[in-house]
């Protein structure tokens, strides 16, 4: 509906109208998933207690209607074409939108000892399968997901015939489904990214450690509020090898036939809960903890940056990077520091500044650092203001918001001469008329 620029869904005359919370909780997940623009915040005490229910629809959101199927898959789906992930993704999603593709059943007592016996064997090379599929290392760790895609695989590979299905204790039907649903998937992507050619690939081979790691990383974002940690055995939580969710009260477990049961990785992911005897996650990968503030940031509060280390320029993105702590979901669960773009602020400008000086953000300029009259370290000092020229580079940067690489490219583009004058304040009189003749000291193209 926002797709076709119901901004306002929750006003919308339905026939038989959903439960107002339902529509608002659906709105949040999908502004959760970047499908959906981040209302602005509004200051005042009253602005606090009333959210805005009419975010406009995203570019991503846009690419994500386009698939059939849950938003968290349709996000995956369109974020996952890094690396070549974009055929185990859509294997994926369509394994998880299908579900159940694992014949259930249990021993039965009734039968004779000798049926007993072949149910026994049967579960047995079923389960010797999943390991097979969940593989070792790096692709353990994607967990139950690993098992999917390896039983996508190989059934494939086999034809998709109702005999290999059995033998693996697999659901023809559901295997048949999957087959259907990834080619529509396929289909469905390369009509809406006409520069990228999706193929089904029927021997898929499996994929590899980087793969696998990014394939990681794409679930997490598609599912943010399913992730779980590992709680500390205490005198009030008993229970061993309890996780606690950030999207359910009190403790949920890894389910007893998962391929990570025995692993307990500290932090993972998950695709749902069932209650049994116990809350049981299903469709589990492991996950790592720094990966929280890099994936899903929106889901993380921050600390101030880090003075130690320093920060420093990130080369391939042309960006200040500094470290920062973080505590993630309602939870508030503390995050060891990682490396991140430094957040907008002043400071953010004055260490631009002292790496543009100092010739890290355009190597060329390096060569004037031997004639400088002050040291670029002074544009970071609490008394930089002492120093005229550190406030007009300063304000020269802040006037064209130049604090990254590509910003200051974009400047130079638009007037050649963009912060000439207040660098050569930096220089030796005699280096100036050296300076004026190379600038800008890129080329522009």
């Amino acid at each position: 509906m926002k797709e076709m620029g119901i901004d306002k869904v929750v006003n919308f005359p339905f026939p038989t109208p959903p439960e107002p919370e339902a529509l608002k909780a659906a709105e949040r997940l999908l502004i959760s998933l970047g499908a959906l623009e981040v209302p602005p915040k509004v200051s005042g005490f009253k602005a606090s207690k009333k959210e805005s229910f009419g975010t406009r629809i995203t570019p991503l959101g846009k690419t994500m209607a386009c698939f059939p199927v849950s938003p968290c898959y349709a996000r995956m789906i369109a974020i996952g074409r890094q690396e070549g992930c974009l055929p185990y993704i859509i294997a994926l999603v369509s394994a998880l939108t299908v579900r159940e593709i694992f014949e259930v059943g249990d021993l039965q007592s009734d039968v004779a000892e000798e049926l007993k016996e072949e149910q026994r064997k049967h579960r047995a090379r079923v389960a010797h399968s999943k390991r097979l599929w969940a593989g070792v290392g790096d692709s353990l760790l994607l967990g139950d997901l690993m098992v999917l895609l390896g039983a996508v695989g190989a059934t494939e590979f086999a034809g998709c015939t109702p005999s290999f299905c059995a033998a693996h204790g697999l659901r023809y039907k559901a295997m048949a489904e999957i087959r259907r649903l990834r080619r529509q998937l396929t289909n469905a992507v390369n009509s809406v990214q006409s520069d990228y050619e999706a193929v089904l690939d029927p021997k898929m081979n499996p994929p590899n450690a980087k793969q696998v790691q990014l394939l990681r990383q794409i679930v997490l974002s598609g599912m943010p509020h399913h992730v779980a940690r590992k709680m500390p055995q205490t005198e009030e939580q008993k229970d061993k090898n309890a996780y606690q969710s950030m999207g359910i009260e009190g403790a949920v477990f890894i389910h007893p036939d998962s391929v990570l049961v025995k692993k307990q990785p500290e932090f993972v992911v998950y695709q749902e809960v069932i209650e049994t005897s116990r809350p049981y996650m299903r469709g589990v990968s492991a996950i790592e903890s720094e990966w929280l503030p890099v994936v899903l940031p929106h889901l993380c509060t921050f600390s101030k940056p880090m003075e130690e280390p320093a920060p420093s320029y990130h080369e391939a993105t042309g960006t200040v990077h500094c470290h920062m702590t973080s505590t993630f979901g309602r939870n508030a669960w503390l995050l060891p520091a990682v490396d991140l773009e430094y957040p907008k602020s002043l400071e953010r400008f004055k260490w631009f500044a002292r790496f543009l000086l100092e010739g890290k953000v355009i190597p060329s300029l390096k060569d004037n650092t031997s004639f400088f009259l002050s040291s670029p370290s002074t544009m970071i000092k609490t008394w930089a203001k002492l120093q005229p020229r550190t406030e007009t580079f300063l304000k020269t940067l802040i006037a064209e918001d130049v604090d990254c690489k590509d910003a200051l490219i974009k400047a130079w583009r638009q007037n050649d001469k963009y912060l000439l004058s207040a660098y050569c304040d930096w220089l030796h009189r005699d280096k100036h008329a050296e300076v004026m003749l190379k600038w800008p000291p890129v080329q522009l193209g």
